[in-house]
This record gives C-alpha cells, sequence and structure tokens, in this order.
C-alpha cells in the first residue's frame, strides 16, 4: 500500500502535468470558536513525509486559531485527476530555510502585502478604504522598489499540518467512489474503506 502522504505528492504532480488549476491550491480550515469553523484557501507550499506546508502570517485571525487549538484540516481537490484529500492534524512550524525558500519566491505584491501586516494592519484588519490600503502599499514599494530587498516579516511563519487522518476520494464517472481513510498508527497508516 502508498503512503498516503506519498500518494498526494504523486497526484499532485499528475494534476500539474494536466493542467489543474487546483494544483497550487489547498484550503486549511481552522475553528474559530464553538459554533464557526472557518475555510480559506491558500497556496500548496509543500506535500512531504513531515505533511501538508502552507505560509501563514503571525498577525492573522487563522494563526490565533491555530495556535490555541494546534490542530487544523486541509482539503486539497484536483478535478483533472478526480482526486480529493482531507487531512487532519497538528500544526508544527516549517524549517526556517524552507520559509525562506518560499519567501524568495514571492511576487514583489506578494512580499509587500505581508510586510504590510506588519507595518500599517494585521491581516483580516479594518481599514477606511481601499485607496489607505493601496497607499500603505506604495509606502511600501518606496521603500522597497526592489523585489529581492524587501526583508521576510518577522510575522511570516511557515506550517505543517502533520497528518494523524487522511480521508482519500477517488472520482468515478458512475459517481461509485473509491473512498479510504488513513489513521496513523505510531509509524505506521491503518486503512479503512469507507461507503462513498
Amino acid at each position: 500500500m502508498v503512503d498516503p502522504l506519498q500518494e498526494i505528492a504523486q497526484e499532485r504532480e499528475r494534476a500539474r502535468e494536466r493542467g489543474d488549476p487546483l494544483a497550487e491550491v489547498c484550503y486549511l480550515v481552522t475553528v474559530a470558536s464553538a459554533d464557526r469553523a472557518e475555510a480559506r484557501a491558500l497556496t500548496l507550499r509543500d506535500v512531504t513525509e513531515r505533511g501538508i506546508g502552507v505560509m501563514v502570517n503571525r498577525t492573522s485571525p487563522k494563526w490565533r486559531q491555530l495556535s490555541q487549538t494546534e490542530t487544523a484540516t486541509v482539503l486539497i481537490h484536483w478535478p483533472s485527476v478526480r482526486r480529493q484529500y482531507r487531512i487532519w492534524g497538528t500544526v508544527a512550524p516549517m524549517e526556517p530555510e524552507r520559509v525562506d525558500a518560499y519567501w524568495r519566491r514571492k511576487s514583489h505584491g506578494s512580499k509587500l502585502l505581508e510586510y504590510y501586516y506588519t507595518e500599517f494592519r494585521p491581516q483580516s484588519g479594518t481599514i477606511a478604504s481601499r485607496d489607505e490600503f493601496l497607499a500603505g502599499i506604495e509606502a511600501l514599494r518606496r521603500r522597497f522598489p526592489d523585489r529581492d530587498a524587501v526583508p521576510a516579516p518577522p510575522s511570516l511563519a511557515g506550517i505543517y499540518v502533520a497528518p494523524r487522518e487522511i480521508e482519500i476520494w477517488h472520482g468515478s464517472e458512475e459517481r461509485l467512489h473509491d473512498r479510504r481513510r488513513h489513521r496513523r498508527s505510531g509509524v505506521e497508516w491503518e486503512c479503512t474503506i469507507l461507503v462513498p
């Protein structure tokens, strides 16, 4: 049996080869309160033996939610290969050198936005107008005109959702899908077949 994380990495490559627009996307689900879960689309940075890697900003509500529960769910869906994965697990920090490597790849605007959270308003904070936001970005652009000269802000963080459970869905045209639940048991995975 293939390790479920290895399967996710392999199917991601197939999705990329097929030009799936969601190949670089995952959905992070966190718990905001006892009666509210929150989901958002993020760039899927890593699929490794450590888990599912994403970047977050420590000024964001999602960071506070992750810090409180130390668990999260990630949903991945690649229509081009008829695959869906639900990953539930604990949050673990990404290695600083990986965070730095992802930082170097970010676009100029994306880097300025990360800096904006620290210099002006936290992520998801309120502002008076879009013009106020754009003025802050323009001020940062004047300060850091070169993409490569923008330093990573201290609020930038990389995390892994280290899976305890992975549910795999292999889609079927006839809707007779193949569903399996993998639960971590020590270093091994226990697999259960589920009714689609």
